[in-house]
């Protein structure tokens, strides 16, 4: 403090330490000078200035970040224990039914529960982290893990009484392009999921997203049945997903800098960059030529509609049905006509048209009926307006049944009961339960039962006789053997 009772300034530099502020010396001074304790700052780090600053900071993968127990967990669920052999079991076993009986709701139920997920994460893991050790575990239980799942599903097809391509089969036999982008999207949203302190619920999505048993248990009906082009179809969907699921953990690993736990130089490191980069060039070109070959036929089947549409229907005809069909190397288009019959003359014409359409490869077979179009067109609208009838009239029918039963089954049941007074003075009152639980669904789950009142003067013994005997009498006439008779309490 100066003399004068004024604050004197401190010379010299300031850090501020747990709270306290410790003087650095500075070259005016020539001294020392330390300042009393100061309270600590509790604004925290300053936050990012700059537009550029804030982007990154928005932006940024790094933040919430746990690299440790993320190794952790990946490392520990590239492991099949026996509860996840179970599990894979029982994923294979339900996909297959959803594959054979086309139950969507099924085989997304075997996604989520299939533990198949893990090794390909560990997979990516090992090569992120060059944990050599994790690399090969993971693809020893991811090998272990799809044989054991096309067996299952193999063993399936093998007894299934059904066992018939479905369209969930076939649409996971020519992978495309597309699907490589669902793997790798997939993949990457798992893996920054799973990499937070915080659990995500992403990863059900993750999972149903990125199919990995149903192009399995696909490739089991192909062993199964013998039909190759389902097994190796489905099988290369299969390896698709886990290449690229296993590439994005490697690039997000490596982005978010999870730390290595071997050095490699920088050769060793170009050689581990050209090896993932030939792996997923190799297995997406046949993608590629998927994709362009469902474009092709898109772009075909839209032409076809287009000359059906303008060449045939505008010419007073109607053409319910067209269908293009491959017969070894010849490609037949064949359509339905109705109306007025095509010629020769005409069919040529037709046939010549083809190639204005891009359609000359094709061959035009004709399949002409008597009808009128006039008639198809009235044909099809008697048909929808029949069925809305019918369907009333059935409606109607059942509800005139119904009713019809319940007026017959009351009268039997106030006969029968007149008749079960009459035998026995005892019981002074019958009463009737449709179901005995009336929570139960219906009468095949719970029978119909009879409550019988008896007289308070009456023994507990001729009551357990009467309702031996009612009960024989009651089922007799009501023809019901589950009926169940009881005594009122």
């Amino acid at each position: 403090m100066a003399r004068g009772g004024g604050a004197r300034p401190l010379s010299g530099t300031y850090r501020n330490l747990g709270g306290a502020a410790i003087g650095v010396p500075s070259a005016r001074s020539g001294g020392r000078r330390y300042c009393s304790e100061l309270p600590p700052s509790s604004h925290g780090p300053p936050a990012p200035s700059g537009p550029l600053a804030r982007f990154r900071e928005r932006w940024s993968l790094r933040a919430g970040t746990d690299a440790e127990g993320t190794i952790t967990r990946l490392s520990a669920g590239a492991d099949l224990t026996p509860e996840n052999l179970w599990l894979l079991i029982c994923s294979a076993i339900l996909a297959s039914i959803g594959l054979d009986t086309g139950s969507s709701a099924v085989i997304i139920g075997a996604m989520l529960i299939s533990p198949l997920m893990g090794p390909i994460l560990g997979v990516g893991l090992g090569l992120g982290v060059t944990n050599r050790h994790l690399l090969a575990r993971s693809l020893k239980e991811l090998g272990f893990a799809t044989l054991l799942a096309i067996g299952t599903s193999a063993a399936y097809f093998v007894l299934s009484p059904l066992a018939e391509p479905t369209a969930e089969m076939i649409a996971r036999t020519r992978p495309t392009l597309l699907d490589v982008g669902v793997a790798f999207f997939g993949g990457v949203a798992g893996v920054v999921a799973g990499s937070r302190r915080q659990a995500s619920l992403a990863l059900p999505g993750v999972a149903i997203a990125t199919a990995l048993m149903p192009p399995l248990c696909t490739a089991g009906f192909g062993l199964a049945t013998g039909d190759w082009s389902y097994l190796f179809g489905a099988f290369y969907l299969f390896g698709l997903n886990a290449i690229f699921i296993a590439l994005s953990t490697f690039l997000v690993v490596r982005i978010l800098k999870f730390p290595r736990q071997q050095t490699l130089s920088e050769e060793a490191r170009r050689r581990e960059r050209r090896v993932v980069t030939t792996v997923a060039l190799i297995a997406t070109l046949p993608s590629v030529y998927f994709l362009y070959d469902a474009a092709i036929r898109v772009r075909e089947n839209d032409r076809i509609a287009r000359f059906v549409e303008r060449e045939v229907e505008a010419t007073g005809r109607a053409a319910p049905q067209w269908e293009h069909r491959r017969i070894g190397d010849q490609h037949i288009l064949r359509i339905y006509v109705a109306g007025r019959p095509v010629d020769s003359i005409a069919a040529d014409s037709l046939r010549r048209t083809l190639r204005a359409y891009g359609l000359e490869r094709l061959s035009l077979e004709l399949v002409q009926s008597d009808i009128s179009a006039e008639d198809l067109a009235r044909f099809e609208g008697d048909v929808q307006r029949n069925l809305v009838r019918a369907v009333a009239i059935a409606g109607a029918a059942r509800d005139s049944v119904a009713e019809t039963r319940a007026r017959r089954d009351t009268m039997r049941l106030a006969e029968a009961a007149r008749e079960l007074a009459a035998a026995f003075p005892e019981v002074v009152g019958v009463a009737y339960a449709p179901r005995l639980d009336l929570l139960a669904p219906g009468p095949e789950v719970s029978p119909p039962a009879i409550f019988l009142t008896f007289d308070q003067s009456s023994r507990p013994m001729d009551r357990r006789a009467i309702i031996d005997r009612a009960r024989a009498l009651l089922r007799r006439r009501l023809e019901i053997d589950s009926l169940v008779v009881e005594a009122r309490p």
